[in-house]
């Protein structure tokens, strides 16, 4: 469990509230549900407007993932291809079909799968390549969505401050009240400019960030398996595709390596 997004909405939140507090404010004055009101309500409907109810809710069903680890392209992945490589060239495609399918990607099961079905490889280049393409827009769609919030979020502050303001020229006779409504007023600003930056526009480039790995991770799927039904050697499937793997400790891995561990099996 990926615990650091929470920790940095707690972590900014609490400082824009101790800052507010040492600059001599007192915290019950940063709570103003009529300001909540309009800003979450008018951010809510004008998302709704944008969307369509199942890419609404996609939106808030996806927000787990912010929680989640996002897989990497690691040296086991790569592993797992050289493995699926190492059955083919020693009991052909149809190996795949009595495998044990625990653990494995459901993207790269669905790809073993095609190739114990004797599918061509323009055919299941063709499958994946689909498969993909809509993993990444119906995912990418869900994650706008919360991009388009923090838009709106910081309008509907503003418009937050304006129906305050209205309320205060209506005591304009009773000038030891201005002072107080103006504060209270601009709370709906602080509100829409707290919600886009600290909440809304980061879950939309966390949710970006873990689609994109994801999207990592079924390439390197996609490609293991495209040279696995051209009959591409393990050590062949290693030179070309540990480019693409990314070590525990953050470098690139060593791709002559792989190819000579995978040469060294065969």
């Amino acid at each position: 469990m990926d615990l650091l997004t929470l920790f940095g909405v707690l972590l900014g939140g609490t400082a824009v509230v101790v800052g507010f507090i040492l600059e001599g404010g007192h915290f019950g004055a940063l709570l103003q549900p009529e300001a909540l009101v309009v800003v979450l309500g008018g951010t809510l409907g004008a998302v709704m407007i944008q969307n369509t109810w199942a890419r609404f809710f996609d939106a808030i069903r996806r927000l787990r993932t912010v929680f989640v680890r996002a897989q990497q392209v690691d040296e086991a992945s790569l592993a797992a291809v050289l493995e699926w490589g190492d059955q083919a060239k020693l009991n052909g495609l149809l190996a795949f079909e009595s495998m044990d399918w625990t653990g494995i990607h459901p993207f790269a099961r669905r790809g073993l799968e095609l190739l114990a079905g004797g599918v061509s490889t323009a055919v299941l280049e063709d499958a994946l390549n689909r498969e993909l393409e809509n993993y990444g827009r119906t995912h990418l769609a869900a994650a706008r969505v919360w991009q388009q919030a923090g838009g709106y979020a910081p309008t509907f502050g503003i418009l937050g401050s304006v129906l305050g303001l209205i309320q205060v020229t209506a005591h304009l006779v009773e000038p030891s009240q201005l002072g107080t409504g103006i504060a209270v007023a601009f709370v709906a600003t602080l509100y829409g400019l707290a919600l886009a930056n600290l909440v809304f526009l980061p879950l939309y480039g966390k949710m970006r960030a873990h689609i994109e790995s994801e999207l990592r991770l079924r390439k390197l799927y996609l490609d293991g398996l495209l040279a696995i039904s051209r009959k591409e050697t393990p050590h062949m499937i290693a030179t070309r595709l540990s480019g693409e793997v990314t070590t525990h400790a953050g470098g690139r891995n060593d791709a002559n390596a792989w190819a000579r561990q995978s040469a060294a099996v065969n």
